[in-house]
């Protein structure tokens, strides 16, 4: 055990300094969104253009949000929750969700990873459930006509 101690210590101290003060798990432990298509392609560029973070998180594998990693590969999270909610049953305009980046799948997109803040500081936005509600929070109105 004394070993184990003074082996995480030193490697603590080689990733953060020496100060422990300054030792942050989320740091350790955070999140980076890569493009599935794109996000490994070996290309700098191309790779800043399509992934997004690191974005610190907490947690483990045993906690309501679940976030995992692997002592062998190291302790970036390597899987996730990729959506969370809380449904009123009661009231469902009370309920609230947010997904882990965004609802675009285009890199120059406004709403490419808007959420992923949201998400790494568990904060959630409102589910909206009648008509009303979602045309007077929504960017615009698509019409199709025959």
């Amino acid at each position: 055990m004394r070993k184990s101690l003074a082996d995480a210590v030193k490697e603590l101290d080689s990733i953060f300094g020496s100060d422990p003060a300054k030792w942050n798990w989320g740091d350790m432990h955070a999140a980076t969104f890569r493009n599935q298509t794109l996000g490994e392609s070996g290309i700098g560029l191309i790779e800043d253009l399509f992934n997004r973070g690191p974005f610190p998180v907490g947690g483990g594998e045993a906690i309501v949000d679940a976030t995992g990693w692997s002592v062998v590969d190291g302790y970036e999270t390597n899987w996730l929750p990729s959506m969370r909610m809380i449904v009123d049953l009661g009231n469902l305009s009370n309920s609230v969700m947010v997904h882990t980046t965004g609802e675009s799948g285009h890199a120059y997109s406004p709403h490419y990873a808007d959420m992923t803040p949201l998400w790494s500081n568990i904060k959630y936005y409102p589910m909206l459930w009648d008509q009303t509600s979602v045309r007077s929070q929504s960017e615009a109105h698509l019409k199709l006509l025959p």
